[in-house]
């Protein structure tokens, strides 16, 4: 990226911080709707634009801490805006899937289990045997009985736990 005004405010902000101006590295990109219960968006750690969607958490070698920032601080900081963006874009993509997921037909089998094939896998869904409240869900040999911390009480958040199963966010972050 050439050098520009935006780019060196957050230079700048990286050098007050006595933070490496280059070489950070992405370890996870956060989806503030999908985490947070009300619509208020992030507040970019190094630029301060409150419009922050997508969350990119950068981490250095060489820095105590991680900095959570907007798309284009994350491509500065990393030196490829273009690798930021294409994240952002599955990101994006990766949202549109998740609200489309509950649309889906489950099947419910004589058992009382819940299926959906997806991509040539079952997902199975069934309920507790200690608490017929709770769900638990599989996929290729994982199961979970939390979704975002909580356990799983009702069958569209056992659904969204399925989806977080068949696309995690790391698949995103994979070089």
């Amino acid at each position: 990226m050439n050098s520009n005004g935006y780019e060196a405010r957050c230079q700048k902000r990286l050098e007050e911080w006595h933070a490496p101006i280059s070489d950070w590295y992405c370890i996870d990109v956060i989806d503030i709707e999908e985490e947070a219960s009300d619509t208020d968006l992030f507040t970019c750690e190094l630029c301060g634009c409150s419009r922050v969607r997508f969350v990119h958490v950068m981490e250095h070698d060489d820095y105590f801490e991680d900095v959570r920032v907007g798309c284009i601080c994350a491509g500065i900081m990393e030196g490829d805006v273009l690798a930021a963006k294409e994240r952002e874009r599955l990101m994006k993509n990766r949202a549109k899937r998740k609200r489309n997921f509950p649309k889906r037909k489950w099947k419910e089998t004589p058992y009382g289990t819940y299926i959906l094939m997806h991509k040539g896998s079952w997902i199975k869904m069934v309920h507790s045997k200690f608490n017929d409240q709770h769900y638990g869900v599989s996929y290729n040999g994982k199961i979970v009985w939390k979704y975002q911390g909580r356990p799983i009480t009702s069958f569209l958040a056992a659904v969204y736990a399925a989806f977080d199963l068949v696309d995690p966010v790391e698949r995103i972050m994979r070089p």
